[in-house]
């Protein structure tokens, strides 16, 4: 019973989070619990919180009020060996892929497990060989970036994130600067992933995503929670009037 209640923790805990910029408050007093192995998609209008909720996750940004706990560790209170520590347990694949230009597929996947998990670079290229096949590129292992289409880019910059072997992925938007015919290939290795039980918050303007992959649909406007649950209520019989034009306006 007991491992059971401790399985059952949240591996993410959000409580009562506040983050200005200047006077402008983007996050007002957000609450928001994550089990493991759930799946959280956020939705809402731009500028509504959502990525800087996500970027408060893992430090990226700051809070000025409120606590987040990722693993039970309150990032806002631990020391910077402690926060790198931390997010090497939670990956992140941002709206730009941020490869390295210089640096073939294979070099920019082992990179990080190389450098700061101290693996051998037999153990590196191994690991990052069998995730460059999980997202689907494997035969891309040699070339650069600049030969990559988007959607390529974006998958390797997955795998690169999925090679330090976090707990927890985030993903901001991650599809959001790809040409419409690259978009599915993206959501496609997140599909697997989810499929695989990785716990996954996700901020993105697809739906039809968001219904297939959430556990959790969240929506946010003017840096608030409004309303939450499964996806099949929130498409279907969205309770807030503002989800519902947010909804009229966009399916």
């Amino acid at each position: 019973m007991q491992a059971e209640a401790v399985a059952e923790k949240p591996i993410i805990q959000i409580s009562h989070v506040w983050k200005f910029f200047g006077s402008l408050a983007a996050l007002q007093d957000v609450n928001l619990n994550v089990q493991p192995r759930e799946r959280v998609v956020i939705i809402g209008p731009s500028g509504s919180g959502k990525s800087t909720l996500l970027r408060s996750i893992n430090r990226l940004e700051t809070i000025d009020k409120g606590s987040i706990t990722i693993t039970g560790q309150d990032i806002s209170h631990c020391s910077e060996h402690e926060l790198n520590v931390l997010r090497r347990n939670v990956g992140m694949v941002f709206q730009q892929f941020n490869l390295f230009p210089h640096k073939t597929v294979l070099q920019n996947v082992t990179m990080a497990p190389r450098t700061l998990l101290k693996m051998s670079k037999t153990n590196a290229e191994a690991r990052a060989l069998q995730l460059l096949k999980k997202v689907g590129i494997s035969d891309k292992a040699g070339v650069y970036p600049s030969m990559l289409s988007g959607g390529q880019q974006q998958r390797v910059a997955i795998a690169r994130a999925l090679a330090m072997q976090p707990s927890i992925m985030l993903f901001d938007e991650p599809t959001s600067a790809l040409d419409p015919e690259m978009v599915g290939e993206v959501l496609d290795v997140m599909v697997n992933l989810a499929e695989d039980g990785m716990t996954m918050c996700c901020v993105t303007h697809e739906m039809g995503f968001a219904k297939m992959v959430a556990d959790r649909v969240i929506f946010m406007d003017h840096g608030q929670i409004i309303e939450q649950g499964p996806p099949d209520r929130m498409f279907t019989s969205p309770r807030h009037p503002r989800l519902k034009q947010f909804l009229d306006q966009i399916l």
